[in-house]
């Protein structure tokens, strides 16, 4: 069980790492487009998850 969250919390520090670098090179995007983009990447792992 430990290996597994040490394993989710590495590719979730992944994933955010490439997110900011992306979103630095970016324009801003209006409030509703983040929350809507969380929301898509919320399901993404989700679906991971139960997979």
């Amino acid at each position: 069980m430990e290996i597994t969250n040490i394993a989710l919390e590495a590719e979730t520090n992944r994933h955010q790492l490439a997110e900011r670098i992306a979103r630095a090179g970016s324009p801003k995007l209006p409030s509703t487009a983040h929350r809507h983009l969380l929301a898509q990447r919320l399901h993404r792992i989700a679906d991971r998850i139960d997979t």
